[in-house]
């Protein structure tokens, strides 16, 4: 996915190309040599007419791009906020929010790919230590019941 969302007007105009009611917008960290950044989807409804109501049983996804605002080289440099993907994201989420009715949801503000999609939220666990939602760890290594984060904050202290 190499669509880059860095405003409301980007997000809004992919929204707006779904043909569909938009009910959830959902923001979930993943990473690559490049760095990390938050990708984008949208669960929506499809608009299909039966007796001039919509009916749809279930939701659609669709991957709308990503938000991506700097290598991690930028760790190094002091950067504040270390992550301004998350505060982007937030803000357009809270206006699509405002503007189309749905939810946003964003499980961590900071780099964690082991947080639950929106359909997977059933399967998750409240981290021991910070309380973030994670999908347990099937690792011998590491706790099932504390994020990655929190695990590596406690090992280094």
């Amino acid at each position: 996915m190499s669509h880059n969302i860095n405003s409301f007007s980007k997000l809004n105009e992919k929204i707006k190309a779904i043909n569909g009611i938009p009910c959830v917008l959902e923001a979930l960290w993943d990473g690559d040599t490049s760095g990390w950044y938050l990708y984008l989807n949208l669960y929506y409804k499809r608009r299909t007419w039966w007796f001039k109501e919509i009916f749809q049983p279930h939701l659609s996804k669709k991957a709308l791009g990503t938000i991506s605002l700097g290598g991690d080289i930028r760790l190094f440099s002091g950067q504040v906020p270390p992550w301004p993907e998350a505060e982007l994201a937030k803000e357009i989420g809270k206006l699509a929010s405002e503007k189309y009715g749905l939810t946003f949801y964003m499980p961590s503000e900071e780099p964690d790919d082991d947080c639950p999609s929106w359909d997977q939220q059933h399967l998750a666990i409240a981290c021991g230590k910070c309380g973030k939602l994670i999908i347990p760890t099937d690792s011998a290594h590491l706790p099932k019941d504390t994020c990655y984060g929190c695990y590596l904050k406690q090992k280094s202290s």
